[in-house]
C-alpha cells in the first residue's frame, strides 16, 4: 500500500478471510474454488495530497510436491482501463487546495481627538485560513498601502507572525488551520490630506507536490458593504482644513507728546495659523485699512504687508499644520486720519488646501479684545479744540453817516481745530453798550451754514460753521456813544467740554 508518491503506508487491518467456496478454506483452494479477503485503510491527511492511493496484493501458494510455485499480483479487475492484468488498485483522492486571508483594521487615536489624521496608527490584523483539505506550505504575504489618490505607502511595521492554530506555523497551514499576523502604519500628513489610506494583502502558499499555485487577496471582513470578497481594508482620514488670523498693533509716539496724533506710526503685527491638519498653500493676506468716518487710507511702503518669518520654517506662502506665519504692516497716521478719532484695521486671509484652490479663509481678529474677528482699531488721543472770531460790517441806510438806522451785521465763525467731533454747540451773545448797559441784538446767532456739511450744532475736525446776528442802531446807542458785542462758545467732546 502506497501513496502516488510511492510512500508507504500501512493498512488499518491486514487483509482477513471472509469466505471460501465449496471445500476451500482460508489457506487452501480446491480446483475451481475462490477465497475472498477483506482489508481497510483509512486516508490519512498526507496520502490524500498526493492525489491517489495505490495498492496491489500478491498471493502465493504451493501446488502438490512443491513449495511456493504458484503466484499472481493482484487486478483491479477494470478491464476497460486498457491494463487487464496485474495492475494495481487505485483509489483517486481529491486535493482541495485552497486559501483564504482577511484583513481588519482599528485605529489608535494618538492626537487625543476622534479623527484619523495624522499621527494616528492603524493596527491591521491579518487572518489566513486554510479551508482546504492538503497542507499549504511556502506562506508568503505581500502587502500592498496605498493612500487615497493610489500613491504608494510603507507600512511603518510588519507583516508580523502572531500565532496559529496546532500544527501550523508562521509558514505552513495544515488543513482547517489559521495563521495571524498584524502589521502598523503610522498615518502621515500627505496621505491623511488624500483622504483615505487603503491596504490590501496578498498570501501565496503552495500545495503539495505545487509551488505557489494557491492564492488570495484579502478581504476586509465587512460584508454588509455590498462587496463579500477581495474588497481592500479602507481607513478613511479627516482632514481639518482651518486657518485663523489675528492682528494686533502697537504705536510709536513719533512726536513725542505722550499722545496718538498725527505722525505716530502703528506697528501691524499679523499672525496666521494653520489651525487644521492639512498643509496650506499660496497663503495671500489682504488689508483693508479706514479712518473714523470709513474713508479709505493706505498701508506705508504702498500699502505692503511683509512676511516675517514662519514658525517651522516653511518658505512664504506656506504653512504646515500647527505653524504660525508672521507678518508686519505699518501706518504713519495723518492730520486728516487724526481728525476722524480712530485708525480702522482688518485683515483676511485666503489659502489653498490640498487640491483645491483659495478654498480656506479667515478674517483678523484683536487678540487684545474679547470679540470675536473684530477690527483692530487704534484710537487717537481726543484733542479738543475750538476758536471763534466775530467780525462786525455796518449796512448803512443811505443817509451817509453812521448812525441811527444802519445795521451791524455780525458774522460768527466757530472753527474745530481739533481731532474730535464738537457737539452740542451752545453760543453765548454778551451784547452792551459803551456804558456796560445790556442790550439786545435785534436777531440773535442764527446758524448759517458749514463748510464741510455738518448740521447746526455739531462741527467735525477741521470744519468751520458761520453763524449771523444783526443789530439796528437806536438813539440810545447812539447817545452813550456805540457798543460792545463778544460771545462765548461751548460745546461737548470725547475729551470733554471745550470752550
Amino acid at each position: 500500500l502506497t501513496d502516488a508518491n510511492a510512500g508507504s503506508l500501512s493498512l488499518n487491518s491486514s487483509p482477513t478471510f471472509v469466505s471460501a467456496t465449496t471445500s476451500s478454506t482460508s489457506s487452501t483452494l480446491v480446483v475451481g474454488g475462490r477465497t475472498t479477503f477483506t482489508a481497510s485503510y483509512t486516508i490519512s491527511q498526507l496520502a490524500a495530497n498526493t492525489g491517489s492511493i495505490v495498492n496491489t496484493v500478491s498471493g502465493t501458494a504451493s501446488s502438490p510436491g512443491n513449495t511456493n510455485d504458484v503466484t499472481d499480483v493482484s487486478d483491479d479487475g477494470d478491464d476497460a482501463d486498457g491494463n487487464t492484468t496485474d495492475d494495481p488498485t487505485v483509489v483517486i483522492t481529491i486535493s482541495d487546495a485552497s486559501i483564504e486571508v482577511s484583513k481588519t483594521a482599528t485605529v489608535t487615536q494618538n492626537d487625543g481627538n476622534t479623527t484619523n489624521d495624522t499621527g494616528d496608527v492603524i493596527v491591521y490584523t491579518i487572518v489566513v485560513t486554510n479551508p482546504g483539505n492538503v497542507t499549504l506550505s511556502n506562506l508568503n504575504l505581500v502587502d500592498t498601502l496605498t493612500n487615497g489618490n493610489g500613491g504608494s505607502l510603507t507600512l511603518s511595521s510588519g507583516p508580523t507572525f502572531v500565532s496559529a492554530t496546532a500544527g501550523s506555523t508562521s509558514s505552513t497551514l495544515v488543513a482547517s488551520g489559521v495563521a495571524s499576523f498584524t502589521a502598523q502604519y503610522t498615518i502621515s500628513q500627505a496621505a491623511a490630506n488624500t483622504g483615505s489610506v487603503n491596504n490590501t494583502v496578498t498570501i501565496t502558499g503552495s500545495s503539495p507536490g505545487q509551488s505557489n499555485d494557491v492564492t488570495d487577496v484579502s478581504d476586509d471582513g465587512i460584508d454588509n458593504d455590498g462587496n463579500t470578497t477581495n474588497d481592500p481594508t479602507v481607513i478613511l482620514t479627516t482632514t481639518d482644513i482651518s486657518v485663523e488670523l489675528t492682528k494686533s498693533s502697537s504705536v510709536v509716539d513719533s512726536n513725542s507728546n505722550g499722545k496718538i496724533d498725527q505722525g505716530d506710526v502703528i506697528n501691524y503685527v499679523i499672525r496666521a495659523e494653520n489651525t487644521g491638519n492639512a498643509v496650506l498653500t499660496d497663503i495671500v493676506i489682504t488689508d483693508v485699512i479706514t479712518d473714523g468716518n470709513s474713508g479709505t487710507l493706505s498701508l506705508d511702503s504702498g500699502g505692503l504687508i511683509s512676511f516675517v518669518s514662519n514658525s517651522s520654517g516653511s518658505p512664504n506662502g506656506q504653512l504646515q499644520p500647527s505653524e504660525t506665519g508672521t507678518f508686519s504692516a505699518t501706518y504713519t497716521i495723518s492730520q486728516a486720519a487724526a481728525n476722524t478719532g480712530r485708525i480702522i484695521n482688518r485683515a483676511t486671509v485666503t489659502a489653498s488646501s490640498p487640491g483645491q484652490t483659495n478654498d480656506v479663509t479667515d478674517q483678523s481678529d484683536d487678540p487684545n479684545t474679547a470679540a470675536a474677528n473684530d477690527a483692530t482699531i487704534v484710537n487717537i488721543t481726543p484733542i479738543p479744540n475750538i476758536e471763534v472770531t466775530k467780525r462786525a460790517s455796518i449796512l448803512e441806510n443811505g443817509d451817509g453817516s453812521l448812525g441811527v438806522g444802519d445795521t451791524v451785521n455780525y458774522t460768527i465763525t466757530i472753527e474745530n481745530k481739533g481731532n474730535v467731533d464738537l457737539t452740542s454747540l451752545v453760543i453765548s451773545d454778551t451784547f452792551v453798550d459803551m456804558a456796560s448797559s445790556t442790550l439786545a441784538l435785534t436777531t440773535t446767532p442764527t446758524f448759517d451754514f458749514a463748510n464741510l456739511g455738518s448740521s447746526q450744532g455739531t462741527i467735525a475736525p477741521g470744519e468751520t460753521a458761520y453763524y449771523v446776528a444783526t443789530y439796528l442802531i437806536d438813539q440810545s446807542a447812539v447817545d452813550i456813544g456805540g457798543v460792545i458785542n463778544s460771545v462765548t462758545v461751548t460745546a461737548s467732546s470725547t475729551g470733554g467740554v471745550v470752550s
